[in-house]
């Protein structure tokens, strides 16, 4: 029987990260995501501890994600249209260019 040592995904980072054109499409689109969580944070007159405190994490998890260096899960994302009360779609960005192809 396998174990877990065994397994093709230990624990850690996951595979999409070792894909080159993969892990630069995750980067980028993090940083623009964490664009727009900082502007709907401005837009509404919230300090990041204010945001952190109405999302329900820790204020240190805010500027990370601002920074575009959390992988955000769809439960916090979920919080986070919540507490700015958009639907979760306004927190992704429009994209000028064609991402089809990537």
């Amino acid at each position: 029987m396998p174990t877990a040592r065994d397994a093709p995904t230990k624990r850690g980072r996951s595979e999409v990260w070792t894909r080159g054109p993969t892990a630069r499409a995750i980067k980028r689109e993090l940083r623009r995501l964490g664009e727009r969580l900082r502007e709907l944070r401005l837009e509404r007159g919230f300090t990041q501890e204010q945001a952190a405190e109405a999302i329900g994490v820790h204020p240190k998890h805010i500027i990370k994600m601002e920074q575009g260096a959390a992988n955000v899960t769809v439960a916090t994302l979920v919080a986070v249209s919540v507490a700015f009360k958009v639907p979760l779609r306004d927190l992704f960005p429009d994209s000028d260019e064609d991402t089809s192809n990537q």
